[in-house]
């Protein structure tokens, strides 16, 4: 195991909250997410990441109920479907999707979610077949409108760089970039997760980096989405970039372990990524907290790379 990064020399600390995409627990997408946050505290989790699907916007107040009776913080992503797709050519389609995008939005502030992550840009898994750049336009367009409305709600929308096999927009920290100057709006960030790192970036700590204070949300998993401290990814370096650009938001654990269940299968496990998913989250839980718990660097402040 990795030794902890000890804080810089002098820097002040503070702490970073630690969570577990709820979905580890979970057999079937449409199961209910509250059940399982139970497991999530028990296992020594700050709070849980859960996913907005549009029967969950209609159950905010029962499960922000359930989270605060555990006193557990609740993280907000969500997903784009084809008939709700910013990138989609038809301005009915766009209009679906920034509609939903705005819903999620005041859903994520009645939960007090400092963020709306995930893949808010286009449709999971969704490669079309026409002119990708113009689709990077439109979505970059969309978003725009979508940032002014998260703005005035005070929740980020962040968007998940995922690996070339999940998503065309963008792959890399670069691309990343690239994208958010077409949106132009201080309120969309970067979500960078581990794993798409390892498959798409030389450097993964010198990728952090290059996000600076664009970092808006961060999960990890080993470099074969197994639990994090598994695989060959150097966790003290990432640590280290953290700290170099001041990133002061939420760590989340955040794989789908099971290849006999629909989570697992439809995120491709087709082999056990966990032996035990009880005891190996507890485990990560404090992994994670001794390598990325404390933050160098006064709260609030970022560094623009």
């Amino acid at each position: 195991m990795t030794p902890p990064i000890a804080p810089t020399s002098g820097a002040a600390t503070s702490i970073r909250s630690i969570g577990i995409e709820i979905f580890y627990f979970m057999d079937r997408w449409m199961d209910d997410q509250a059940a399982y946050f139970a497991t999530a505290k028990e296992c020594g989790y700050d709070g849980v990441e859960i996913s907005l699907m549009p029967h969950v916007l209609d159950e905010h107040q029962r499960i922000l109920a359930e989270a605060d009776r555990l006193d557990l913080a609740i993280l907000c992503s969500t997903g784009l479907s084809p008939e709700t797709d910013i990138s989609h050519p038809d301005p009915a389609v766009r209009r679906a999707g920034i509609e939903f995008l705005k819903r999620c939005l005041d859903t994520a502030h009645q939960m007090r979610s400092p963020i709306l992550g995930g893949v808010t840009y286009a449709p999971w898994f969704g490669f079309p077949d026409d002119d990708l750049q113009e689709r990077r336009f439109r979505s970059a367009q969309s978003l725009h409108e979508v940032a002014i409305a998260a703005d005035a709600v005070g929740v980020d929308v962040c968007v998940e760089v995922l690996n070339r096999f999940e998503s065309f927009m963008f792959n890399t920290v670069e691309q990343a970039n690239d994208y958010l100057a077409l949106v132009d709006h201080p309120s969309v960030k970067i979500e960078l997760d581990t794993f798409h790192m390892n498959v798409e970036e030389s450097d993964l700590a010198a990728a952090v980096r290059n996000t600076g204070s664009r970092l808006g949300h961060f999960q990890v998993a080993a470099s074969n989405r197994s639990m994090p401290g598994k695989g060959h990814i150097d966790w003290a370096g990432l640590a280290a970039a953290l700290d170099d650009v001041r990133y002061q938001g939420w760590v989340v654990v955040e794989t789908f372990p099971n290849p006999e269940v629909e989570t697992g299968r439809s995120t491709h496990a087709f082999r056990p990524l966990v032996a035990d998913l009880h005891a190996e989250a507890i485990e990560a839980e404090s992994f994670v907290r001794s390598h990325f718990g404390s933050a160098a660097g006064p709260a609030g402040e970022g560094q623009e790379l």
